[in-house]
C-alpha cells in the first residue's frame, strides 16, 4: 500500500475554501436543471449545457483540486505551492469562468463564452502546470505519482478539445463538432475525472476501510486510460468509427472493473462499522459497474436518451458521490489533524465521527443516491426531472452547511487551542 505522512499536510484553509465553492457549484447546477426541467429531454439544450459545466468546472473542478492541495504532499512527498494570491487567481478565475459560460449557453452570448474561455483556460493552465511541475519535478515516479501524470495530461487533453469547441462556438471554425463534444467530454469524465478517482482510491480506499490493496493488474489497466481516449478521439476524427466505439467499451469495462474491485474492498472492511462512509463508497463502487453498464450501451444504442443518461450518471455519480463521500472523511480528519497539532495543552478534542455528525452524513447521502437514481429516470420520464433536481439540490445545501458548520467549528477551536498554556508534565 501506498504509504502516507500527514507531518506534511498544509493548513487546510485554502482547500476548504475550495471544498466550499465546490459544492456550491453542484447546487447551483442542480437548481438550474430545476428551473429548467427540459434540459434533460436533449444534450444540446442550452441549460444542459450550462448545467453540465456549472457542475463539472464549478463543482467538481474546486473540489478535486482543494483535495489535491492536501493529498500531493501527504501521499506524494510533493508540495503544491499554496499562495493566497495564486489560489485566489484560480478559484476565482473557475468560479467567475464556469458562470460566464453557463450564462454564454443560456444566452447564447459570443461575448461570454470568450470571457468565460478566456478565465477558465488561464485558471485551468495555472492549476495543471503547477501540479505538472510537482509531479514532474523527479525523473522516477511511482506508481501513484505516475498515474497522477496521465491524468493531468488528461486535463491538458480537454482543455485543448474545450478551446476548440470554443472556437467553433464564437469564430465559426470548420471542425467536426458532435466528434469535439463527444471526446471532450471523455476525455474530461474518464481521462480526468476517472484517472484522478481511479488513482487516488488505490490509497484512499484500504487506509480508511483497512482493507487490502488494489491488485497490481488494477495499475496496469490504468495504465491504459490515456491510450484508450487517444486511440479513440484520433480513430473518431479520422472517420474510423467502429474502431472508436470499440475503445468506448473498453473505457466502459476499466470503469466497472474499478467498481468491482472496490465493492470488494469496501465490503471486506476491517473497520467493522457500517457507518455513511461506508454505505457511500459501496454506493460509489455500484454506481461505477452502473457507469460501466450505460457506457457499453450509450456506445452501441441509437436512442440518445442512453447518452444523456451516461453523462449525467458519470458526472453526477462517478464524479459527485465520490467526491460527497470523500468529504465526508477528508474535512473531519484534516480539522481533527491540525486540532492536534495546535494542542499543546492536550484539552479534550472531539472526534471525527462529531465534527460532521453522521446524522447529517446518512441524511445527506441518502438524499444524493435518491436523486441520482431519479435525475437518471428523468432521462426517459421527463416529469422526473424537477422534483430530481430539487432533491439534489437540496442534498448539496445539507452538504454545505455541515461542511461549513464544521469549518467554522473548526476556525473557533483553532483560535481557543492557541490561547491555552502549554501542559508540563510534572517532574519526578
Amino acid at each position: 500500500m501506498q504509504m502516507v505522512s500527514t507531518e506534511a499536510s498544509p493548513a487546510p484553509t485554502l482547500s476548504f475554501a475550495y471544498m466550499l465553492c465546490g459544492t456550491l457549484g453542484m447546487l447551483a447546477a442542480g437548481l438550474l436543471l430545476a428551473w429548467q426541467p427540459e434540459a434533460l429531454l436533449t444534450r444540446w439544450h442550452p441549460a444542459a449545457l450550462a448545467a453540465v459545466h456549472l457542475f463539472a468546472l464549478g463543482g467538481l473542478m474546486p473540489v478535486m483540486l482543494g483535495a489535491l492541495l492536501q493529498f500531493m504532499p501527504v501521499a506524494c512527498g510533493l508540495a503544491l505551492p499554496g499562495k493566497v494570491w495564486l489560489e485566489s487567481l484560480i478559484l476565482g478565475g473557475l468560479m467567475a469562468g464556469a458562470g460566464l459560460l453557463a450564462a454564454g449557453f443560456m444566452s447564447g452570448s459570443a461575448g461570454a463564452m470568450a470571457a468565460a474561455g478566456a478565465l477558465l483556460l488561464t485558471s485551468l493552465s495555472v492549476a495543471g502546470l503547477r501540479l505538472a511541475r510537482a509531479l514532474w519535478r523527479q525523473p522516477r515516479a511511482n506508481a501513484l505519482q505516475a498515474a497522477l501524470r496521465r491524468s493531468t495530461l488528461a486535463l491538458g487533453m480537454t482543455m485543448g478539445f474545450g478551446a476548440a469547441l470554443l472556437g467553433i462556438l464564437i469564430a465559426g471554425w470548420n471542425l467536426p463538432l458532435v466528434i469535439l463534444v463527444d471526446w471532450h467530454a471523455l476525455w474530461g469524465i474518464a481521462g480526468w475525472v476517472g484517472g484522478l478517482i481511479g488513482s487516488v482510491a488505490t490509497v484512499v480506499v484500504p487506509m480508511f476501510h483497512v482493507s487490502k490493496p488494489y491488485p497490481g493488474h488494477w495499475n496496469l489497466a490504468l495504465r491504459t486510460l490515456p491510450w484508450l481516449l487517444l486511440t479513440g478521439s484520433a480513430a473518431a476524427l479520422s472517420g474510423f468509427g467502429s474502431t472508436a466505439t470499440v475503445a468506448s467499451l473498453m473505457l466502459a469495462a476499466l470503469v466497472a472493473l474499478f467498481g468491482g474491485l472496490t465493492a470488494q474492498r469496501v465490503w471486506a472492511s476491517q473497520r467493522g462499522e457500517r457507518d455513511a462512509f461506508f454505505w457511500g463508497w459501496l454506493g460509489v463502487a455500484l454506481l461505477s459497474m452502473a457507469l460501466g453498464g450505460l457506457g457499453a450501451t450509450a456506445a452501441l444504442a441509437s436512442d440518445p436518451r442512453w447518452g444523456t443518461a451516461f453523462g449525467l450518471l458519470a458526472l453526477a455519480g462517478l464524479g459527485g458521490c465520490t467526491l460527497n463521500v470523500m468529504l465526508y472523511r477528508i474535512v473531519p480528519f484534516l480539522i481533527w489533524l491540525h486540532w492536534q497539532r495546535a494542542n499543546k495543552a492536550r484539552a479534550r478534542l472531539p472526534l471525527l465521527h462529531q465534527i460532521v455528525p453522521e446524522r447529517w452524513q446518512r441524511t445527506q447521502l441518502a438524499a444524493d443516491l435518491l436523486a441520482i437514481l431519479l435525475l437518471l429516470g428523468a432521462c426517459f420520464a421527463p416529469a422526473l426531472t424537477r422534483p430530481a433536481a430539487l432533491l439534489f439540490a437540496a442534498s448539496k445545501l445539507v452538504l454545505l452547511v455541515s461542511l461549513a458548520r464544521a469549518m467554522q467549528g473548526y476556525r473557533e477551536k483553532l483560535a481557543h487551542l492557541k490561547t491555552l498554556p502549554p501542559r508540563v508534565r510534572p517532574e519526578h
